[in-house]
């Protein structure tokens, strides 16, 4: 979902470059931009029924439907923009649309990341867990190899 919403933003800032140098490539990002917003509104559903509580994934769905509805009137504009490609006032209500667009996605990625804290420590608890395995790992090749034994006659194997 991370992924599609950066997308967005990418597209977004394509659709600010065409506007001044190539407003006729402007129905292709447009296009590009309903698709990744389709596939974000999709990829939203799941996250919104499993996050941590109600609150959150009403959170979620909220910052969605206002990207949508963004992403909306940008590709209004772009339109406009294609009708009339030499009007300043178009471009410059296509590059504000873009920049509320922009602030959007931040939003959208904001609330998924406070609806995934509980993800993101058990993430960090594996992580922390796998060096642990691998310290021990690392422990037991050197006393398998004798590096060490005690001063006595004791070995790693006769423990082990």
């Amino acid at each position: 979902m991370v992924k599609t919403a950066k997308a967005i933003a990418v597209t977004v800032q394509e659709m600010v470059t065409k506007s001044t140098t190539n407003p006729d490539e402007l129905g292709i990002l447009a296009n590009q931009l309903t698709n990744d917003y389709g596939q974000l509104a999709q990829v939203a559903k799941p996250s919104v029924l499993t996050a941590e509580n109600e609150e959150i994934g009403s959170h979620i769905k909220r910052q969605v439907q206002q990207l949508g509805h963004g992403c909306a009137a940008l590709v209004t504009k772009a339109g406009a923009l294609q009708c009339s490609p030499s009007d300043a006032y178009t471009k410059k209500e296509l590059i504000e649309s873009a920049r509320k667009v922009s602030e959007k996605v931040s939003h959208v990625l904001a609330a998924l990341q406070a609806g995934n804290r509980g993800t993101q420590a058990c993430i960090t608890a594996a992580s922390a867990i796998s060096g642990v395995i691998a310290d021990l790992d690392t422990t037991i090749m050197f006393a398998t190899a004798g590096t060490l034994n005690w001063e006595n006659s004791e070995t790693f194997a006769d423990h082990r």
